[in-house]
């Protein structure tokens, strides 16, 4: 649209300037001649002797001039117009008696193909002739015509040029979405989230950015999709082997009728261990999906955390046993604004997660220590510490840094993924630092008020 704009507009211009050009030399050559004629002229009429003299004067082909007197007759004729008349319509006639010039168009073979200027002869204030001088617009037409089909041939090139080049340019842009669309599509039909989308190059472009979020989306999607597939197997395991007790024990009290009361007994406790670990598996599992969705509850108020603190370490001496040393260190006053019994969670967690792998004669240390505008809660033990490459997986669910520890020794490997949840809804933080052989410390950082 825009080549043929510009298109019309140089046409435009040409053919104007062509015209412009017709007109003033045309109007040149007619008042040349008419101050000629009026200079030599008598009053009323003009010498008869001069016109042969103006074919002289005439060099110009492709101009023809033509004289009448003030009746409107023909008395000089250039001698290229033979025997035609340049006609002349009676509202130029009485324009020129009244002393004015003008111009005007006349139609011979073609309509408008004649262009002709008209001016009086004045002597002493009278108007005693016309000049009329013409030229015929034939070339000039043909010339305008053959230069509007170039401007149309040309503005056809450049438009099928720019629609080959943008039709090019489209299909290297967008060869990145249809491979796109062509790896979702394998994906959706495999079911193999391990394909990407390939990048030929780097590319700083709004596609480049498209691909990069689409391939991070497909490793966040692999990531999701083995995290829950290790997930159904870890659930599955860990409620197998408590069904498991639970089922064979039933079977033996159903089928043994005369079994001792202390044999029954025995039984009837070990079941009631495993049903309570499957429920508090299952109470941990629903905390974690309510917090996930957004619904878990949280109730904050004011609580002065160093009075939680003082209170685990009570409840944790009852459950040491043997030669491990339970400390309570630096306990500062704080205040922060949470809920006591999730961050009594918190300390249960951590200080249960301690006493299980720290061996007798170990040292387990809690401490509440206040910097700036922050609480950071440390328990320490002198364990068996964790590898460096378990560190960034310890906070996911059903994970075991011993993969060769049973379900009996260690929790559920849910415990470090409960302390994340809850620390992270009170605008927390949680660090760990291990080394294996010598210890773990884990720090909870919470902001006091």
């Amino acid at each position: 649209m825009l080549l043929l704009l510009i298109a019309g507009m140089v046409f435009s211009r040409v053919q104007t300037s062509v015209m412009v050009g017709i007109d003033r030399g045309l109007k040149r050559k007619g008042d040349q001649v008419a101050q000629v004629v009026s200079l030599s002229a008598q009053v009323n009429s003009i010498p008869e002797p001069l016109l042969p003299f103006l074919n002289a004067t005439l060099e110009d082909p492709e101009l023809f001039v033509q004289i009448r007197d003030a009746r409107r007759r023909v008395i000089f004729r250039s001698s290229n117009l033979s025997r035609a008349l340049i006609d002349l319509p009676e509202p130029y006639y009485q324009q020129a008696l009244h002393g004015l010039a003008g111009f005007y168009n006349l139609s011979l073979d073609e309509p408008n193909d004649m262009r002709v200027y008209f001016a009086p002869i004045i002597v002493n204030g009278e108007t005693v002739g016309i000049v009329q001088v013409a030229r015929n617009l034939k070339p000039q037409k043909a010339v305008l015509e053959q230069l509007g089909k170039n401007l149309m041939l040309l503005s056809a090139l450049a438009l099928a040029l720019a629609a080959g080049v943008g039709y090019w340019l489209t299909g290297m842009a967008l060869r990145p979405i249809e491979e796109a669309t062509a790896t979702a599509l394998a994906i959706t039909r495999t079911g193999n989230l391990q394909r990407r989308v390939p990048i030929r190059r780097q590319r700083q472009d709004e596609i480049g950015a498209l691909i990069s979020t689409f391939n991070e989306m497909l490793d966040r999607l692999e990531a999701l999709f083995e995290k829950q597939r290790r997930f159904s197997a870890d659930i599955s395991h860990e409620l197998r082997s408590p069904l498991t007790t639970i089922l064979g024990n039933l079977s033996l009290l159903q089928r043994a009728d005369a079994l001792p009361p202390e044999e029954r007994e025995d039984m009837l406790k070990e079941i009631h261990t495993e049903a309570r670990r499957m429920h508090r598996l299952i109470s941990d599992l629903f905390l974690l999906a309510q917090a996930e969705s957004g619904r878990a509850p949280l109730h904050r108020e004011p609580l002065a955390l160093d009075e939680l603190v003082k209170e685990a370490h009570r409840m944790a001496q009852r459950r040491v046993q043997g030669t491990l040393h339970m400390v309570l260190g630096r306990v500062d006053e704080a205040t922060v604004l949470g809920d006591a019994d999730r961050l009594r969670q918190v300390l249960d967690n951590l200080i249960n997660n301690a006493i299980r792998y720290t061996p007798e004669g170990g040292r387990i240390e809690l401490s509440l220590i206040k910097e700036d505008h922050q609480a950071v809660i440390r328990v320490s033990d002198t364990g068996q510490g964790i590898a460096a490459e378990d560190l960034p997986h310890i906070f996911d669910r059903f994970y075991r840094a011993d993969k060769a520890r049973t379900r009996a020794a260690g929790g559920a490997g849910l415990g470090l993924s409960i302390v994340k949840w809850i620390v992270d809804a009170h605008q927390g933080q949680v660090f760990v630092q291990s080394t294996p052989g010598q210890g773990t410390t884990f720090e909870i950082h919470l902001p006091t008020i």
